[in-house]
């Protein structure tokens, strides 16, 4: 435990009380078995907008607002209506945190018909799939800890994380889900062509 508090350390100045505290926040509940489409979905979503600039610390049910500007992900508290000029950048979706510690999405509706917006979220579905389609075991891959990410963003990903290891668990059990590898999840995923992406069950 004081190894993983010590990797959370807080560059913004936050110190070992105010991790743990929200650690404490941010823990998982509520979390279910899922089959291995919306395992997937979830984990790529929240993906998406964990790699999305943004200073607070999303608060679970509220919604927020992701946005594409200048080649990267912004999420935001305001809503696209009360941008009084587009230097939010293009809107995408609605984005709510839920009590298990994955993001939803609901893109607007005409949103692949911006060709950035469709070709950003097709090459960012491509590179998820290929980084975890291997032999290494998925439990193995998950973001308990990412070093380059920003405070609140890291604090999201360990709590994906440990949501995503408990599905799995919940699902094979644990000693199944420990040896489960990348390979074998997206295997399932072979007769199916529906994208990750707003992917419901």
């Amino acid at each position: 435990m004081a190894a993983e508090l010590q990797k959370l350390g807080n560059p913004q100045g936050k110190g070992v009380v105010g991790v743990v505290d929200d650690l404490q926040a941010y823990m998982p509940l509520q979390v279910q078995a899922k089959s291995s489409h919306q395992w997937l979905a979830d984990y790529f979503t929240s993906t998406v907008v964990l790699s999305a600039k943004y200073g607070f610390k999303p608060i679970m049910g509220k919604d927020y607002f992701l946005y594409f500007k200048n080649n990267e992900w912004k999420l935001s508290l305001i809503e696209p209506h009360a941008w009084t000029s587009h230097k939010s950048g293009i809107y995408f979706a609605k984005c709510i945190l839920h009590k298990d510690m994955s993001w939803s999405l609901e893109p607007k509706e005409d949103w692949q018909k911006s060709a950035l917006l469709a070709n950003t979220i097709c090459k960012l579905e491509s590179a998820f799939v290929e980084t975890i389609n291997n032999q290494t075991p998925l439990i193995e891959q998950l973001p308990f800890f990412v070093k380059q990410l920003p405070y609140y963003q890291r604090l999201g990903a360990n709590a994906l994380a440990r949501s995503l290891k408990q599905s799995l668990e919940f699902k094979l059990g644990k000693k199944e889900s420990l040896q489960l590898s990348g390979k074998s999840i997206i295997a399932d995923l072979a007769d199916s062509s529906t994208p990750l992406l707003g992917f419901t069950p």
